[in-house]
């Protein structure tokens, strides 16, 4: 069973091109790097372009514990913050069916 947190938030409107850019090329990588993480993602909606997903899967709930205490995730909230339009919720998940890494 994986574990998965999904961050929630609206980012303002003027700010929703540089949030995606650097969430790409610098949230994902350094996520995707974490020991025990399997994905990681940023989702635009389609119907209201300035809410967000921020979802990562990870192999155990300790693993994305450690990566919360390593201060990364802080830091990645850190340099997307000035896009906020207010603040984020997260929500945690067991995920069934994801084939996890060995």
């Amino acid at each position: 069973m994986a574990f998965v947190r999904i961050g929630q938030f609206k980012a303002l409107p003027n700010a929703t091109e540089r949030l995606r850019a650097i969430y790409e090329t610098e949230a994902i990588p350094a996520i995707r790097a974490a020991n025990g993480n399997i994905s990681a993602v940023l989702l635009q909606q389609h119907q209201a372009r300035d809410t967000f997903m921020a979802i990562t899967v990870w192999s155990t709930v300790e693993d994305a514990e450690r990566y919360d205490r390593s201060g990364q995730a802080a830091a990645m909230v850190d340099k997307i913050r000035f896009a906020f339009a207010g603040p984020p919720m997260l929500s945690t998940y067991d995920a069934f069916g994801i084939a996890q890494q060995a």
